[in-house]
Protein backbone atom coordinates (compact mmCIF):
# COMPACT_ATOMS: atom_id res chain seq x y z
CA UNK A 1 0.00 0.00 0.00
CA UNK A 2 1.35 3.29 -1.46
CA UNK A 3 0.52 6.04 0.92
CA UNK A 4 3.57 9.15 0.16
CA UNK A 5 2.13 12.01 -0.52
CA UNK A 6 -1.43 10.50 0.36
CA UNK A 7 -3.83 13.19 2.66
CA UNK A 8 -5.11 11.10 5.15
CA UNK A 9 -7.41 11.65 8.46
CA UNK A 10 -6.94 9.61 11.82
CA UNK A 11 -10.01 9.62 13.72
CA UNK A 12 -9.09 8.75 17.40
CA UNK A 13 -6.41 10.10 19.45
CA UNK A 14 -5.68 7.01 21.51
CA UNK A 15 -2.68 4.59 21.52
CA UNK A 16 -3.83 3.12 17.69
CA UNK A 17 -4.53 6.56 16.58
CA UNK A 18 -1.51 8.05 17.25
CA UNK A 19 0.97 4.94 16.39
CA UNK A 20 -1.16 5.22 13.08
CA UNK A 21 -0.63 8.65 12.53
CA UNK A 22 3.26 8.36 13.11
CA UNK A 23 3.65 5.63 10.78
CA UNK A 24 2.13 7.51 8.07
CA UNK A 25 4.07 10.67 8.33
CA UNK A 26 7.00 8.60 8.32
CA UNK A 27 6.05 6.57 5.14
CA UNK A 28 5.63 10.56 3.61
CA UNK A 29 1.50 11.10 3.94
CA UNK A 30 0.16 14.16 4.84
CA UNK A 31 -1.55 13.74 8.14
CA UNK A 32 -4.53 14.94 10.18
CA UNK A 33 -5.54 13.76 13.52
CA UNK A 34 -8.85 14.10 15.01
CA UNK A 35 -9.26 14.11 18.53
CA UNK A 36 -13.04 14.92 19.83
CA UNK A 37 -12.16 15.17 23.64
CA UNK A 38 -9.56 17.90 24.73
CA UNK A 39 -8.04 17.75 28.04
CA UNK A 40 -4.47 18.59 29.24
CA UNK A 41 -3.10 15.81 28.09
CA UNK A 42 -4.14 15.10 24.83
CA UNK A 43 -2.89 18.90 24.36
CA UNK A 44 0.53 17.61 25.66
CA UNK A 45 0.41 15.15 23.32
CA UNK A 46 -0.44 17.33 20.71
CA UNK A 47 2.11 19.62 21.10
CA UNK A 48 4.51 16.74 20.31
CA UNK A 49 2.80 15.47 17.24
CA UNK A 50 2.92 19.11 15.77
CA UNK A 51 6.47 18.99 15.85
CA UNK A 52 6.47 15.95 14.10
CA UNK A 53 4.29 17.75 10.78
CA UNK A 54 1.27 15.74 11.68
CA UNK A 55 -1.76 18.20 11.97
CA UNK A 56 -4.00 18.12 15.16
CA UNK A 57 -7.73 18.81 15.16
CA UNK A 58 -9.77 19.07 18.16
CA UNK A 59 -13.31 19.08 18.74
CA UNK A 60 -16.42 17.33 16.53
CA UNK A 61 -15.87 16.18 13.29
CA UNK A 62 -16.85 18.36 10.38
CA UNK A 63 -17.34 17.44 6.94
CA UNK A 64 -15.02 19.83 5.53
CA UNK A 65 -12.36 18.37 7.06
CA UNK A 66 -12.82 15.27 4.42
CA UNK A 67 -12.22 17.55 1.93
CA UNK A 68 -9.42 16.40 -0.18
CA UNK A 69 -8.94 13.19 1.73
CA UNK A 70 -7.52 10.03 0.53
CA UNK A 71 -8.14 7.86 3.03
CA UNK A 72 -9.60 7.56 7.08
CA UNK A 73 -7.98 5.55 9.71
CA UNK A 74 -10.73 4.94 12.87
CA UNK A 75 -9.30 4.27 16.09
CA UNK A 76 -11.45 1.42 17.79
CA UNK A 77 -13.62 3.56 19.71
CA UNK A 78 -15.34 5.14 16.97
CA UNK A 79 -18.59 3.74 16.44
CA UNK A 80 -18.84 2.62 12.58
CA UNK A 81 -22.45 3.97 11.92
CA UNK A 82 -21.77 8.17 12.82
CA UNK A 83 -22.75 10.41 9.83
CA UNK A 84 -19.30 11.52 9.56
CA UNK A 85 -18.19 8.08 8.41
CA UNK A 86 -21.55 7.44 6.29
CA UNK A 87 -20.04 10.96 4.27
CA UNK A 88 -17.14 9.83 3.85
CA UNK A 89 -18.57 6.52 2.24
CA UNK A 90 -20.71 8.82 0.12
CA UNK A 91 -17.66 10.43 -1.47
CA UNK A 92 -15.80 7.54 -1.87
CA UNK A 93 -13.32 7.91 0.84
CA UNK A 94 -12.02 4.37 1.90
CA UNK A 95 -12.61 3.91 5.53
CA UNK A 96 -9.86 1.20 7.63
CA UNK A 97 -8.92 0.19 10.81
CA UNK A 98 -5.73 0.28 12.28
CA UNK A 99 -5.57 -3.35 11.66
CA UNK A 100 -6.43 -3.41 8.34
CA UNK A 101 -3.71 -0.28 7.68
CA UNK A 102 -1.04 -2.37 9.64
CA UNK A 103 -2.09 -5.60 7.44
CA UNK A 104 -1.80 -3.73 4.24
CA UNK A 105 1.50 -1.95 4.94
CA UNK A 106 3.66 -5.17 5.95
CA UNK A 107 6.71 -5.94 3.91
CA UNK A 108 5.86 -9.07 1.63
CA UNK A 109 6.85 -11.49 2.89
CA UNK A 110 4.43 -11.58 5.44
CA UNK A 111 4.52 -12.87 8.87
CA UNK A 112 2.29 -15.64 9.39
CA UNK A 113 -0.73 -13.66 11.31
CA UNK A 114 -2.51 -15.66 14.34
CA UNK A 115 -5.97 -13.56 15.04
CA UNK A 116 -7.66 -14.00 18.63
CA UNK A 117 -11.39 -12.99 19.12
CA UNK A 118 -14.23 -13.26 21.08
CA UNK A 119 -16.19 -11.42 23.89
CA UNK A 120 -14.32 -13.06 26.54
CA UNK A 121 -10.59 -14.79 27.26
CA UNK A 122 -9.18 -13.31 24.37
CA UNK A 123 -6.34 -11.79 26.02
CA UNK A 124 -5.75 -14.68 28.03
CA UNK A 125 -5.66 -16.76 25.42
CA UNK A 126 -3.28 -14.46 23.18
CA UNK A 127 -0.78 -14.10 26.17
CA UNK A 128 -0.84 -17.86 26.37
CA UNK A 129 -0.27 -18.57 22.95
CA UNK A 130 2.81 -15.61 23.15
CA UNK A 131 4.04 -18.02 26.22
CA UNK A 132 3.69 -21.41 24.67
CA UNK A 133 5.51 -20.02 21.37
CA UNK A 134 8.33 -18.37 23.24
CA UNK A 135 9.26 -21.47 25.30
CA UNK A 136 9.11 -23.51 22.04
CA UNK A 137 11.72 -20.97 20.63
CA UNK A 138 10.63 -19.55 18.05
CA UNK A 139 9.95 -15.86 17.10
CA UNK A 140 6.73 -14.13 18.06
CA UNK A 141 5.01 -10.79 18.37
CA UNK A 142 1.99 -10.37 20.09
CA UNK A 143 0.20 -6.96 19.67
CA UNK A 144 -3.16 -5.68 18.70
CA UNK A 145 -5.98 -5.32 21.97
CA UNK A 146 -3.49 -6.08 23.94
CA UNK A 147 -2.03 -2.67 24.31
CA UNK A 148 0.74 -2.42 21.38
CA UNK A 149 -1.31 -1.41 18.24
CA UNK A 150 -0.53 -3.54 15.08
CA UNK A 151 0.54 -0.91 13.42
CA UNK A 152 3.66 -0.49 15.86
CA UNK A 153 4.34 -4.50 15.53
CA UNK A 154 5.21 -4.19 11.89
CA UNK A 155 8.52 -2.88 12.36
CA UNK A 156 9.61 -5.84 14.21
CA UNK A 157 8.09 -8.54 12.20
CA UNK A 158 9.80 -10.79 9.17
CA UNK A 159 8.61 -13.95 7.07
CA UNK A 160 9.73 -16.27 10.36
CA UNK A 161 7.73 -14.14 12.72
CA UNK A 162 4.63 -15.31 14.16
CA UNK A 163 2.24 -12.50 14.74
CA UNK A 164 -0.40 -12.79 17.22
CA UNK A 165 -2.93 -10.57 17.53
CA UNK A 166 -5.90 -9.69 20.13
CA UNK A 167 -8.69 -8.70 17.81
CA UNK A 168 -11.92 -6.38 19.14
CA UNK A 169 -15.36 -6.16 17.06
CA UNK A 170 -14.19 -2.56 16.86
CA UNK A 171 -10.51 -3.68 15.26
CA UNK A 172 -12.38 -6.09 12.64
CA UNK A 173 -15.24 -3.99 11.40
CA UNK A 174 -13.25 -1.90 9.28
CA UNK A 175 -10.92 -4.63 7.71
CA UNK A 176 -11.28 -5.90 4.29
CA UNK A 177 -8.22 -7.77 2.83
CA UNK A 178 -6.59 -8.81 6.91
CA UNK A 179 -5.52 -12.26 6.04
CA UNK A 180 -4.87 -14.66 9.48
CA UNK A 181 -3.61 -17.64 8.71
CA UNK A 182 -4.99 -19.09 11.87
CA UNK A 183 -8.82 -17.68 13.17
CA UNK A 184 -10.02 -17.84 16.44
CA UNK A 185 -13.13 -17.40 17.97
CA UNK A 186 -13.41 -18.10 21.65
CA UNK A 187 -17.06 -17.69 22.24
CA UNK A 188 -19.73 -14.48 21.37
CA UNK A 189 -22.38 -13.11 23.94
CA UNK A 190 -23.95 -9.72 23.62
CA UNK A 191 -21.63 -6.88 24.39
CA UNK A 192 -20.81 -3.33 23.20
CA UNK A 193 -24.22 -2.93 22.12
CA UNK A 194 -23.98 0.68 22.87
CA UNK A 195 -21.02 0.91 19.83
CA UNK A 196 -23.09 -1.58 17.59
CA UNK A 197 -26.21 -0.98 16.20
CA UNK A 198 -27.58 -4.69 17.17
CA UNK A 199 -26.18 -7.66 18.17
CA UNK A 200 -26.39 -9.04 14.68
CA UNK A 201 -24.07 -6.10 13.88
CA UNK A 202 -21.39 -7.40 16.76
CA UNK A 203 -21.20 -10.91 15.31
CA UNK A 204 -20.91 -9.88 11.34
CA UNK A 205 -18.45 -7.88 12.96
CA UNK A 206 -16.27 -10.74 14.92
CA UNK A 207 -16.97 -13.12 11.44
CA UNK A 208 -14.89 -10.80 9.16
CA UNK A 209 -12.05 -12.83 10.73
CA UNK A 210 -12.12 -15.81 9.12
CA UNK A 211 -13.16 -13.41 5.41
CA UNK A 212 -9.90 -13.79 3.77
CA UNK A 213 -9.02 -17.39 4.64
CA UNK A 214 -8.17 -20.27 2.57
CA UNK A 215 -7.56 -23.92 2.37
CA UNK A 216 -4.20 -23.65 3.87
CA UNK A 217 -5.60 -21.49 6.69
CA UNK A 218 -7.48 -22.89 10.35
CA UNK A 219 -10.44 -21.63 12.03
CA UNK A 220 -10.45 -22.56 15.55
CA UNK A 221 -13.95 -21.78 17.35
CA UNK A 222 -15.39 -22.82 20.82
CA UNK A 223 -18.38 -26.04 19.72
CA UNK A 224 -20.22 -24.94 22.56
CA UNK A 225 -20.66 -21.89 22.26
CA UNK A 226 -23.93 -22.04 19.51
CA UNK A 227 -23.10 -18.62 17.58
CA UNK A 228 -19.41 -18.94 17.92
CA UNK A 229 -20.26 -22.50 15.83
CA UNK A 230 -22.65 -21.23 13.05
CA UNK A 231 -20.58 -18.58 12.16
CA UNK A 232 -17.93 -21.23 11.81
CA UNK A 233 -19.22 -23.13 9.69
CA UNK A 234 -18.83 -23.93 5.87
CA UNK A 235 -15.63 -22.10 5.95
CA UNK A 236 -12.81 -22.32 3.22
CA UNK A 237 -10.65 -22.89 5.95
CA UNK A 238 -9.71 -26.03 8.26
CA UNK A 239 -12.03 -26.59 11.23
CA UNK A 240 -10.39 -27.16 14.44
CA UNK A 241 -13.15 -27.46 17.29
CA UNK A 242 -12.66 -27.26 21.31
CA UNK A 243 -15.55 -28.48 23.48
CA UNK A 244 -15.93 -29.25 26.94
CA UNK A 245 -18.86 -31.07 26.33
CA UNK A 246 -18.55 -33.01 23.22
CA UNK A 247 -15.52 -35.41 21.77
CA UNK A 248 -14.68 -34.25 18.57
CA UNK A 249 -12.17 -36.14 16.08
CA UNK A 250 -10.31 -33.13 14.86
CA UNK A 251 -9.94 -31.06 17.93
CA UNK A 252 -9.86 -30.60 21.79
CA UNK A 253 -12.46 -31.66 24.25
CA UNK A 254 -11.89 -32.86 28.40
CA UNK A 255 -12.58 -36.24 29.29
CA UNK A 256 -11.73 -37.92 32.77
CA UNK A 257 -10.47 -35.27 33.94
CA UNK A 258 -8.21 -34.52 30.48
CA UNK A 259 -7.70 -32.14 28.39
CA UNK A 260 -7.68 -34.41 25.01
CA UNK A 261 -6.74 -33.69 21.33
CA UNK A 262 -7.63 -35.55 18.60
CA UNK A 263 -5.46 -32.93 16.35
CA UNK A 264 -4.75 -33.95 12.82
CA UNK A 265 -6.72 -37.78 13.97
CA UNK A 266 -4.29 -39.11 16.86
CA UNK A 267 -5.76 -39.03 20.30
CA UNK A 268 -3.25 -37.32 22.81
CA UNK A 269 -3.62 -36.49 26.67
CA UNK A 270 -2.06 -32.50 26.82
CA UNK A 271 -2.68 -32.01 30.22
CA UNK A 272 -4.30 -32.87 33.63
CA UNK A 273 -7.19 -30.62 34.93
CA UNK A 274 -5.79 -30.19 37.87
CA UNK A 275 -2.31 -29.01 37.05
CA UNK A 276 -4.13 -25.73 35.39
CA UNK A 277 -2.72 -23.05 37.46
CA UNK A 278 -5.65 -20.52 36.28
CA UNK A 279 -9.21 -20.87 37.51
CA UNK A 280 -12.37 -21.06 35.87
CA UNK A 281 -14.20 -23.34 33.23
CA UNK A 282 -14.33 -20.32 30.62
CA UNK A 283 -10.43 -20.68 30.84
CA UNK A 284 -10.16 -24.24 30.23
CA UNK A 285 -11.36 -22.86 26.81
CA UNK A 286 -8.92 -20.37 26.36
CA UNK A 287 -6.12 -23.05 27.26
CA UNK A 288 -7.85 -25.24 24.52
CA UNK A 289 -7.77 -22.97 22.05
CA UNK A 290 -3.79 -21.95 22.64
CA UNK A 291 -2.91 -25.72 22.57
CA UNK A 292 -4.97 -25.85 19.30
CA UNK A 293 -2.91 -22.75 18.01
CA UNK A 294 0.74 -24.07 19.17
CA UNK A 295 -0.32 -27.98 17.45
CA UNK A 296 -1.01 -25.91 14.63
CA UNK A 297 2.47 -24.71 14.31
CA UNK A 298 3.75 -28.32 15.76
CA UNK A 299 4.87 -27.31 19.29
CA UNK A 300 5.68 -30.84 20.48
CA UNK A 301 3.32 -32.14 23.41
CA UNK A 302 5.92 -31.87 26.10
CA UNK A 303 6.48 -28.09 25.81
CA UNK A 304 2.78 -27.47 25.66
CA UNK A 305 2.32 -29.26 28.70
CA UNK A 306 5.26 -27.50 30.46
CA UNK A 307 4.38 -23.89 29.10
CA UNK A 308 0.50 -24.53 30.17
CA UNK A 309 1.28 -25.48 33.51
CA UNK A 310 3.93 -22.49 34.34
CA UNK A 311 1.06 -20.41 33.43
CA UNK A 312 -0.14 -17.79 35.54
CA UNK A 313 -2.98 -16.15 34.46
CA UNK A 314 -3.00 -12.30 34.21
CA UNK A 315 -3.90 -9.68 36.53
CA UNK A 316 -7.92 -8.43 37.33
CA UNK A 317 -9.19 -12.01 35.58
CA UNK A 318 -10.38 -14.11 38.43
CA UNK A 319 -6.97 -13.18 40.10
CA UNK A 320 -6.55 -13.71 44.06
CA UNK A 321 -5.71 -11.04 46.54
CA UNK A 322 -6.17 -11.89 49.75
CA UNK A 323 -7.49 -13.88 52.72
CA UNK A 324 -8.59 -11.83 55.56
CA UNK A 325 -10.63 -14.08 58.52
CA UNK A 326 -11.29 -16.91 56.37
CA UNK A 327 -12.61 -15.04 53.79
CA UNK A 328 -11.16 -15.08 50.31
CA UNK A 329 -10.98 -12.06 48.36
CA UNK A 330 -10.94 -12.01 43.65
CA UNK A 331 -10.23 -9.52 41.62
CA UNK A 332 -12.23 -9.80 38.30
CA UNK A 333 -12.32 -5.70 36.83
CA UNK A 334 -12.16 -7.26 33.66
CA UNK A 335 -15.41 -8.58 33.71
CA UNK A 336 -16.82 -5.74 31.72
CA UNK A 337 -20.17 -7.72 30.47
CA UNK A 338 -22.73 -9.87 32.18
CA UNK A 339 -21.17 -13.16 30.49
CA UNK A 340 -17.76 -13.05 32.22
CA UNK A 341 -19.28 -12.43 35.30
CA UNK A 342 -21.48 -15.26 34.78
CA UNK A 343 -18.39 -17.62 33.70
CA UNK A 344 -16.47 -16.22 37.22
CA UNK A 345 -19.16 -17.30 39.60
CA UNK A 346 -19.06 -20.67 37.45
CA UNK A 347 -15.42 -20.80 39.26
CA UNK A 348 -16.42 -21.20 43.05
CA UNK A 349 -18.02 -23.76 45.11
CA UNK A 350 -18.12 -21.24 48.08
CA UNK A 351 -20.80 -18.81 48.93
CA UNK A 352 -19.81 -15.17 46.66
CA UNK A 353 -20.39 -11.56 47.71
CA UNK A 354 -20.61 -10.25 44.54
CA UNK A 355 -19.37 -6.39 44.22
CA UNK A 356 -20.63 -5.49 40.54
CA UNK A 357 -21.53 -2.27 38.46
CA UNK A 358 -20.13 0.49 36.59
CA UNK A 359 -21.02 1.72 33.04
CA UNK A 360 -23.54 -0.70 31.30
CA UNK A 361 -22.60 -1.45 27.29
CA UNK A 362 -26.18 -1.82 26.92
CA UNK A 363 -26.54 -5.47 28.55
CA UNK A 364 -29.28 -6.74 30.08
CA UNK A 365 -28.93 -8.07 33.52
CA UNK A 366 -31.37 -10.78 33.56
CA UNK A 367 -29.58 -13.33 32.35
CA UNK A 368 -26.84 -13.14 35.01
CA UNK A 369 -29.93 -12.76 38.11
CA UNK A 370 -30.52 -15.96 37.17
CA UNK A 371 -27.21 -17.29 38.33
CA UNK A 372 -26.37 -14.70 40.99
CA UNK A 373 -29.77 -16.56 42.40
CA UNK A 374 -27.96 -19.47 43.52
CA UNK A 375 -24.62 -18.16 43.93
CA UNK A 376 -24.43 -14.86 45.45
CA UNK A 377 -25.23 -14.37 49.14
CA UNK A 378 -25.25 -10.56 48.93
CA UNK A 379 -24.49 -8.32 45.72
CA UNK A 380 -23.01 -4.95 46.64
CA UNK A 381 -23.72 -2.78 43.75
CA UNK A 382 -22.10 0.69 42.95
CA UNK A 383 -21.62 2.89 39.75
CA UNK A 384 -24.27 3.98 37.06
CA UNK A 385 -25.74 0.85 36.71
CA UNK A 386 -26.26 -0.09 39.67
CA UNK A 387 -30.68 1.23 40.07
CA UNK A 388 -30.65 -1.27 36.87
CA UNK A 389 -29.29 -3.97 38.73
CA UNK A 390 -31.53 -3.53 41.43
CA UNK A 391 -34.41 -3.35 39.18
CA UNK A 392 -33.17 -7.11 37.35
CA UNK A 393 -31.89 -8.67 40.45
CA UNK A 394 -34.32 -7.77 42.75
CA UNK A 395 -37.41 -10.04 41.36
CA UNK A 396 -35.61 -13.46 41.99
CA UNK A 397 -34.84 -13.18 45.70
CA UNK A 398 -31.47 -11.63 45.49
CA UNK A 399 -30.15 -9.36 48.42
CA UNK A 400 -28.59 -6.61 47.42
CA UNK A 401 -27.01 -3.14 49.39
CA UNK A 402 -26.63 0.03 46.83
CA UNK A 403 -22.47 1.70 47.77
CA UNK A 404 -21.65 5.17 46.77
CA UNK A 405 -18.26 3.48 45.30
CA UNK A 406 -16.06 0.58 44.78
CA UNK A 407 -13.93 1.49 48.45
CA UNK A 408 -17.58 1.65 50.64
CA UNK A 409 -18.45 -1.79 49.03
CA UNK A 410 -15.11 -3.53 50.09
CA UNK A 411 -15.57 -1.65 53.53
CA UNK A 412 -19.02 -3.30 54.03
CA UNK A 413 -17.61 -6.87 53.31
CA UNK A 414 -16.26 -7.06 56.86
CA UNK A 415 -19.41 -6.40 57.47
CA UNK A 416 -21.13 -9.28 55.60
CA UNK A 417 -19.10 -12.10 55.00
CA UNK A 418 -18.07 -14.98 56.60
CA UNK A 419 -15.73 -17.26 56.96
CA UNK A 420 -15.20 -19.49 53.99
CA UNK A 421 -17.27 -16.81 52.02
CA UNK A 422 -15.47 -15.16 48.76
CA UNK A 423 -15.74 -11.50 47.92
CA UNK A 424 -15.54 -11.19 44.27
CA UNK A 425 -15.08 -7.80 42.21
CA UNK A 426 -16.85 -8.89 38.97
CA UNK A 427 -18.78 -5.92 37.78
CA UNK A 428 -20.55 -6.83 34.65
CA UNK A 429 -19.77 -3.39 33.52
CA UNK A 430 -17.36 -1.00 32.09
CA UNK A 431 -14.94 1.53 34.41
CA UNK A 432 -15.64 4.77 32.61
CA UNK A 433 -18.22 6.05 34.62
CA UNK A 434 -15.75 6.23 38.29
CA UNK A 435 -12.08 5.02 36.55
CA UNK A 436 -10.13 5.26 33.53
CA UNK A 437 -10.15 1.81 33.16
CA UNK A 438 -10.62 -1.49 34.49
CA UNK A 439 -6.86 -2.08 35.47
CA UNK A 440 -7.29 1.21 37.67
CA UNK A 441 -10.67 0.11 39.21
CA UNK A 442 -9.09 -3.48 40.17
CA UNK A 443 -6.17 -1.61 41.36
CA UNK A 444 -8.41 0.45 43.31
CA UNK A 445 -10.32 -2.84 44.82
CA UNK A 446 -7.21 -4.42 45.35
CA UNK A 447 -5.80 -1.55 47.69
CA UNK A 448 -8.95 -1.06 49.56
CA UNK A 449 -8.20 -4.70 50.19
CA UNK A 450 -5.42 -4.17 51.66
CA UNK A 451 -6.11 -2.24 53.51
CA UNK A 452 -8.95 -4.13 55.20
CA UNK A 453 -6.04 -6.49 55.65
CA UNK A 454 -3.59 -4.30 57.66
CA UNK A 455 -6.99 -3.11 60.25
CA UNK A 456 -8.33 -6.28 60.33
Amino acid sequence: MRVFRKNILVLGMGQSGIASAKKLKDLGANVWLCEKVQSGEMEQKAESLKKKGINVIFGEHHYDYLDGKDLLVVSPGVPKNISFLEEARMRGISVLSEIELAYRLLKKPKPTIVGITGTNGKTTTTHLVNHILKRACRKVVKAGNVGFPMIKAIDFVDKDTILVLELSSFQLDHTYKFHPHVAVVLNITQDHLDWHSNFNDYVEAKKKIYRNQRKKDFAIYNWDDLVAREISQGLKSQSVPFSKFKMLENGLFLEGGWIISTFSGREEKVLKINEVRIIGDHNLENIMAAVAIALIFKVPLAEITQAVKEFKGLPHRVEYVATINGVNYYNDSKATNPDATYKALTAFNSPIILLAGGRNKGNSFKGLAQALKDKVKIALLFGEAAPQMKREFAPLGIKILETSSLEEAVKLTKKVAEEGDVVLLSPACASFDMFQNYEERGDVFKEAVYGLRRSS
